[in-house]
């Protein structure tokens, strides 16, 4: 399952941050949320263990070990470029933070937290999609959290173009014309898959978690997932 993130976006890696502030409007709203959650449901005062799957430039990670000031990190990501920027990024926390140069459809490590951001949209096969869950449940030990943000599309109908509609309308400010918004969506659609929030609740589940839940949502992102 390896993927270029430069090679999927068509960006330099050196400005993906930058980017993905554009590209995907609700980044910012969606990562402070991420860390209020994982704040809420990891004490910061005991040591634990946090994967990031799909890690890319160590943003997520890194805000992680600000937000847990025990915890260790392992970013796991296939592409080389993208985990260079990473270690240049997380330096500063020294072995805190491992990189893992690996598919996150491999078994997990076993951990406390299970994390993406904007990452396992890239996993179009549900079937396989399941299988990585079921692999983040296994991985998770008893009251560990996965917490996924990324982006939901409505399955079909006047849902459905709303979703789009609201992301379209959302790059906007950023200087993205809807022409080229919609390019943009149509073109990542070649390797990506957004399945409805439904979907993704039931394969959760389907993995073992008892309680699936969306934790937050801003149509088209969302941050969900559940308690082991």
């Amino acid at each position: 399952m390896a993927h270029s993130v430069e090679g999927h976006l068509k960006l330099n890696v050196a400005d993906y941050d930058k980017l993905i502030r554009q590209l995907v409007p609700g980044y910012a709203a969606m990562r402070t949320a991420h860390m209020a959650l994982l704040r809420k449901l990891l004490p910061g005062d005991r040591r634990s263990v946090v994967l990031d799957l799909g890690g890319g430039t160590g943003a997520l990670a890194g805000a992680v070990a600000e937000t847990l000031p025990l915890a260790e990190v392992e970013i796991w990501d296939t592409d080389p470029a993208m985990l260079a920027v990473a270690r240049e990024r997380c330096a500063r926390f020294g072995r805190r933070i491992r990189y893992v140069e690996r598919s996150f459809a491999n078994p997990l490590t076993p951990c406390d937290a299970v994390v993406a951001g904007i990452a396992l949209h890239h996993v179009k096969d549900l079937a396989a999609k399941g299988a990585i869950y079921r692999n983040i449940f296994t991985a998770l030990r008893p009251g560990g959290a996965f917490l996924n943000a990324d982006t939901a599309i409505a399955g079909g109908g006047v849902l459905r173009e709303f979703s789009y509609q609201e992301w379209v309308n959302a790059m906007a400010p950023h200087g993205l014309t809807e022409a080229r918004a919609r390019a943009h969506i149509a073109n990542w659609a070649r390797e990506d898959y957004y399945p409805p929030l439904a979907t993704e609740l039931r394969l959760v589940g389907e993995a073992g978690f008892a309680d699936a839940e969306c934790f937050w949502r801003e149509i088209p992102f969302v941050i969900f997932g559940g308690i082991k």
